[in-house]
């Protein structure tokens, strides 16, 4: 990709506490699907214990809670593709920080937290969406910078160059 296209960079940080902060200082708050519909998993899922297995009323007892899972599914990528077209409509060049999203959930307390922002799922529908409309995403590689200091430098030297351009 060529850096004179570029006209807008952005740098995106994940987290727990916020789904994402880019270098302009945005946030983007976590929705939390998963851990507001706990108690309601869980009530759906204390009626299916108490239920012959096999019998219809469990398998509609099931279904409702398949249904739920399915929801709450449906909510987070609804957020992911929202998330993901507001990113790439304002700019030209994502750099997104490379995580093992696998060896972070390894931590037990920090698992289910890890898991219902899903990034991993994010960064995926974030590629699909920039592919479609041709912005370059960018996951800690970059090929003219080896360390990710030097990366994130680049892309300040990318759009400081611009700004330069348009005030001269």
């Amino acid at each position: 990709m060529s850096t004179e296209n570029i006209k807008t960079a952005v740098d995106i940080d994940v987290g727990l506490k916020e789904f994402l902060t880019t270098n302009t200082g945005e946030t983007i708050s976590v929705p939390k699907f998963y851990r507001k519909s706990q108690s309601n998993l869980a009530r759906k899922q204390k009626k299916v214990s108490r239920k012959e297995i096999g019998s219809n009323n469990w398998r509609a007892a099931q279904n409702r809670i398949a249904r739920l899972h399915q929801h709450i599914a449906r909510q987070r990528e609804d957020f992911h593709d929202k998330t993901a077209h507001k990113l790439v409509r304002e700019n030209d060049l994502i750099a997104v920080e490379d995580l093992n999203i696998r060896g972070l959930a390894k931590n037990t307390k920090l698992s289910k937290s890890i898991y219902d922002v899903a990034w991993g799922t994010f960064i995926e529908k974030l590629n699909a969406v920039a592919a479609v409309r041709g912005v370059h995403v960018s996951r800690g590689e970059w090929p003219f910078a080896p360390t990710s200091s030097q990366y994130i430098t680049l892309i300040v030297v990318i759009v400081a160059k611009k700004y330069l351009k348009l005030y001269q």
